[in-house]
């Protein structure tokens, strides 16, 4: 009997760590990495994934339209992979920014087609001053995106979909509340704290068993500054317009930063999803 239950979500809200992960993965498995090319893992929102069968480009259809192609779509990459040489190496990896919800009758991240889903999570205010640079967005509007309950993303140049991510609040709360669907949570700061230890749980939860030297060497391979400097080289397809990709991931860097009135702001609207991954309360570290 064919097992469809194949996919591992790298899932975050944006900026928060997942294109990091994907460079790891094809360090880890294949011992290099293009940052423009990165083939151990796909991303959920190309156009082509969705594609209706007529040739009609889905993106011109309402995102309510365009979320019916997706449970769809996703079974045919899972048919695809099941029927490569891959399928048996490695678990198909797959980024998605979208929140792990309902919408419009659909299940985002369908549990018929899911293994387990990783999910990337980074202190908000780190991830919103991250955020507003990558979007060009002064800071009033970029806060009121970072909150908005309705927020999609999309990008016509690369065909990308309506990705539904909600706000980073939301989309958070629904990994860390999630009781279905094998969901662990990995913290940016641990990432980057402990690297080793952490990157060989992602791989454990994916179902890969580690190999500690392998780990090292990937991660020697993805040092951010290494990525920057290949963005710097080369460019990188998915950078924004209005800034470099690759950031120093700071830790804490917003100190300084935020006004004492954004700040604020933030942990009011997001202090739910703070406490329950530790950034605020008695579990912060």
């Amino acid at each position: 009997m064919t097992d469809y239950q194949k996919i591992v979500w790298l899932a975050s809200y944006p900026k928060s760590g997942s294109t990091w992960v994907r460079c790891f993965l094809d360090a880890y498995f294949l011992g290099s990495v293009d940052i423009n090319d990165l083939v151990c893992s796909v991303a959920d929102d190309t156009s082509t994934r969705y594609a209706v069968g007529d040739g009609s480009d889905v993106r011109k259809f309402p995102i309510e339209i365009q979320q019916l192609t997706r449970p769809m779509a996703l079974l045919r990459l899972v048919r695809a992979w099941n029927e490569t040489d891959h399928a048996q190496k490695m678990p198909l990896f797959v980024k998605t920014h979208a929140a792990h919800m309902v919408t419009n009758g659909i299940e985002l991240l369908p549990a018929q087609l899911t293994h387990s889903v990783i999910h990337l999570v980074r202190d908000p205010r780190d991830t919103f001053l991250s955020f507003e640079k990558h979007m060009g967005l002064d800071r009033k509007t970029a806060l009121k995106a970072f909150f908005d309950k309705y927020r999609t993303l999309t990008d016509d140049k690369r065909a990308k979909m309506h990705d539904f991510i909600s706000s980073w609040a939301l989309n958070t709360q629904s990994y860390l509340n999630a009781d279905t669907h094998n969901v662990r949570t990995f913290r940016f700061e641990d990432m980057r704290r402990i690297p080793v230890e952490t990157f060989s749980e992602i791989l454990r939860h994916a179902g890969v068993d580690p190999d500690h030297d392998r780990v090292e060497a990937a991660l020697e391979a993805v040092t951010l500054d290494k990525l920057k400097g290949q963005e710097k080289e080369v460019g990188f397809k998915e950078a924004s317009p209005h800034h470099a990709f690759f950031g120093k991931g700071e830790v804490g860097g917003w100190k300084g930063k935020l006004h004492p009135f954004e700040e604020r702001k933030i942990v009011d609207r997001c202090k739910g999803a703070m406490k329950l991954a530790g950034y605020i309360g008695k579990r912060a570290a």
